[in-house]
């Protein structure tokens, strides 16, 4: 009898600790920093167990009776990741919202003009990469991959391992997360685009005045000029910006991590 009742309760913490393990890895596959392919896999691995021991235990006291079910475990171990993957997806709108507005930049300054020829010579986007640098910097610097940790502890209060209810509240704030990452793109892009957009206009102009210029050719340089230029000026608005909207995005997380709970969030 001692021995059942010890195996069924072995049994019950592993299920948890495989399902805390499932929402963990969901985060560290799709979340900012964590998922980034620049960190070894076996790191990975490492911190995901190191966080999973650390929480699973908070899990055992609130914890319903789990049946050890085949079809049950995989709808759970989906569910898990799924959370975990919806967390790490939100955390990533700034950094992605960086590499948006730099390869609008980058196609306006003639970077990427060999897409024009062969679209599939896959350039890379220059100031891209710079914003999306410049991002995960001001990332780490405000400590957001402490908060990802944060976020994470507080998805298993507020969710708890057996239920899980998608809500209009949860579909509506991924509309908005994802909605913001156009703006936030094009907010960061503003300055360069605005600029060519004027100088443009310029050369548009000085080609009716002086129709023997080879306008064409003069404007790739001088859209290379003009927009490294105001890029060099432009750089502090790109950091104030990034800094804005990841405070945002620690807001807006927390927002979407209550929508699976309506109880908790009243």
């Amino acid at each position: 009898m001692f021995d059942t009742a010890f195996l069924q309760l072995t049994q019950e913490k592993l299920i948890i600790g495989i399902l805390v393990l499932a929402r963990i890895s969901g985060i560290f596959t799709a979340g900012h920093f964590y998922g980034n392919l620049a960190i070894p896999i076996p790191v990975k691995i490492m911190l995901i167990l190191i966080i999973t021991m650390i929480l699973a235990p908070t899990c055992f006291a609130d914890a319903p009776h789990i049946d050890f079910n085949i079809l049950n475990m995989f709808f759970l171990l989906f569910k898990e990741f799924l959370i975990g993957a919806i967390l790490g997806f939100a955390t990533n709108i700034v950094y992605w919202a960086a590499r948006f507005g730099g390869g609008i930049t980058d196609m306006d300054m003639g970077y990427q003009a060999s897409l024009m020829f062969d679209q599939e010579a896959g350039a890379p986007t220059l100031v891209g990469e710079f914003y999306a640098l410049s991002a995960m910097m001001i990332f780490l610097y405000m400590q957001g991959h402490h908060f990802v940790i944060e976020t994470l502890v507080l998805s298993i209060k507020a969710v708890p391992l057996t239920t899980f209810l998608m809500t209009e509240s949860t579909l509506k704030m991924l509309f908005l997360i994802v909605s913001s990452f156009m703006m936030l793109g094009l907010k960061m892009a503003a300055p360069v685009l605005i600029t060519l957009f004027n100088m443009n206009l310029a050369l548009t102009m000085l080609a009716r005045v002086a129709p023997q210029m080879n306008i064409f050719m003069l404007s790739f340089q001088v859209k290379i000029a003009v927009g490294l230029l105001i890029l060099f000026v432009a750089v502090p608005i790109v950091g104030v910006v990034s800094k804005q909207a990841l405070n945002i995005m620690e807001i807006e997380i927390t927002k979407l991590l209550l929508t699976f709970n309506p109880a908790l969030a009243n």
